[in-house]
């Protein structure tokens, strides 16, 4: 009788350690659902502020150049005649363009990247290539500039340029 008591003291004990085991077994599987639902939400937050931060960062580089010309009264009329007849602008006028084109096609470049890894809203994507690509087509300035200095730019944002550039009517061959 003693033997048989233990016998059963013995299962009720592994009954009670089993039914511990799946409850702690539950318990972890719960308490790791929640741990990847709590990273999934931090995640989503993550990506939201660093959308905002390259969005935000777009805006910078992109604004520069207007606010030179906003701050100089000598850069519009420079400007206006290296768009116009960029061969007929002296050297020092010349540079003063290239340097703002070069900021124009730094912040082209820059969203252009950032639309790739969707890292921008598509909104501004749409703006800013619209904005910078009529540019590039209709721009005598812009047509020099390049092929000055589409060598600093690399690919695939060269090519994308190169055939924005070839629609002007001021590039070489156009009719």
């Amino acid at each position: 009788v003693g033997s048989e008591m233990c016998i059963r003291d013995r299962a009720k004990s592994r009954t009670h350690l089993e039914n511990a085991a799946l409850v702690a077994e539950i318990l972890g599987a719960i308490a790791v659902v929640v741990s990847v639902i709590y990273l999934a939400v931090q995640i989503t937050d993550n990506t939201r502020m660093l959308r905002s931060q390259s969005h935000y960062n777009a805006l910078e580089v992109l604004q520069r150049p207007f606010e030179l010309l906003l701050e100089s009264d000598s850069l519009a009329p420079t400007l206006h005649d290296c768009d116009r007849q960029p061969h007929k602008v002296e050297s020092s006028r010349w540079s003063r363009c290239v340097t703002y084109y070069f900021m124009q096609a730094n912040g082209w470049e820059y969203t252009y990247y950032q639309h790739l890894e969707d890292a921008i809203p598509p909104e501004l994507w749409v703006g800013v290539d619209g904005y910078m690509g009529e540019l590039a087509k209709t721009n005598s300035g812009w047509v020099r500039f390049w092929n000055d200095t589409s060598h600093a730019f690399g690919e695939p944002f060269r090519t994308y340029i190169d055939e924005r550039i070839r629609q002007n009517p001021a590039y070489p061959g156009t009719d």
